[in-house]
């Protein structure tokens, strides 16, 4: 940060309101979460490969281990077919704290299982490009959606580093497309500056529905499982379209509940703008959150999708396939889907249900 002073990072305590704060407990949450029967039903495997010039992004929930762990599990399995050093993590400002519409944590965050570092370089690169206004620890005190993959990160890379980007409202899209170009130009400057390789994750839960979201209209769990999907079902292929402003408006027509909606768009408009338009959002899994945990009359749609390399048809890489198949649970190859939903079998204790 030249001509200025870094801002000494200090250390982040973890909520673990959505997760135990226990090491063991917190270990056995996430290890249940890939076992589980709408999970990938097995461990992370130690297969990778990486295309340096591809960036992968992936958005993701960030509920309750209870209710999307399983989900956590696909995202994480899907992205450790990748080998990587840094996670930019784009996460949604819940409580609107913060003075910045944009917000850099500048501290490494504390999880049950172990520390989670900053990674400086890109943190820097991020200040050079925006200015020390963007930095902001308020935002993030009290803010989960980021919090919330930090266990799955630590547990997948015990070395992993990380930079938390939390983003309120934005005035309106064409501000978020400025936001983003700037945004490539900070990790065009951070990928000359260092040879770490670097993944995107960015997160949002989809509608909430039910009594306990004060919902006066709720009626019984499977109507209001299938009411979720209904609302969900358009936002689900607007993002699949990657189409930003159908989005945009798609929320505002619909007023659909998701708590993560620019982190969303954020997203979108970047992974095509670093990846040169090529690739493709692929959806590996979407679950109403009663269909993994039951909570009285409570719903909320929660779903991950990935953003992969678009090869040609022709594309024989027996690398590719091994890693897509096994480390995902899903195929998701040029562009085609196998999805499975399983029932669902409770078998330990969950934080925040």
């Amino acid at each position: 940060m030249a001509g200025s002073t870094r801002p000494k990072s200090n250390l982040r305590s973890a909520l673990c309101y959505y997760y135990s704060s226990d090491k063991s407990e917190c270990l056995q949450e996430i290890v249940s979460s890939y076992l589980h029967r709408l999970g990938p039903r097995q461990l992370p495997t130690q297969l990778a490969w990486t295309d340096i010039s591809f960036i992968p992004c992936m958005l993701v929930p960030h509920g309750a281990y209870c209710d999307s762990g399983p989900l956590y599990a696909h995202a994480y399995s899907w992205i450790n077919s990748f080998l990587f050093d840094t996670v930019l993590i784009i996460g949604t400002n819940h409580s609107g704290a913060g003075s910045s519409k944009m917000s850099l944590s500048p501290d490494s965050w504390q999880t049950p299982i172990g520390t989670v570092d900053i990674d400086m370089d890109l943190f820097d690169a991020f200040v050079s490009m925006f200015g020390e206004t963007i930095i902001d620890r308020e935002a993030h005190r009290t803010e989960h959606s980021i919090e919330n993959q930090l266990p799955f990160l630590k547990h997948l890379r015990s070395d992993v580093k990380f930079v938390a980007l939390s983003f309120s409202r934005l005035k309106d899209l064409t501000q978020g497309h400025q936001t983003c170009q700037q945004i490539q130009k900070t990790i065009q400057l951070y990928r000359q500056r260092t040879s770490k390789r670097l993944v995107i994750v960015s997160t949002t839960d989809y509608t909430h529905y039910g009594p306990g979201y004060n919902d006066i209209h709720a009626r019984n769990l499977s109507e209001n499982e299938e009411y979720a999907r209904v609302l969900d079902k358009p936002i689900l292929q607007s993002i699949l379209s990657n189409d930003a402003s159908q989005l945009f408006e798609t929320q505002r027509t619909t007023q659909n509940s998701m708590c993560g909606l620019w982190p969303s768009l954020i997203i979108m408009i970047l992974s095509r703008l670093l990846n040169e338009n090529k690739g493709q959002w692929n959806l590996l899994c979407y679950h109403v959150s009663s269909e993994v945990m039951k909570r009285g009359n409570d719903v909320c749609g929660i779903m991950h999708v990935e953003r992969i390399r678009q090869y040609n048809n022709n594309d024989d890489d027996d690398t590719l396939h091994r890693s897509s198949s096994l480390t995902t649970g899903v195929i998701c190859y040029h562009g085609k889907q196998i999805l499975t939903v399983r029932s669902f079998t409770r078998s330990l204790r969950f934080y925040h249900c």
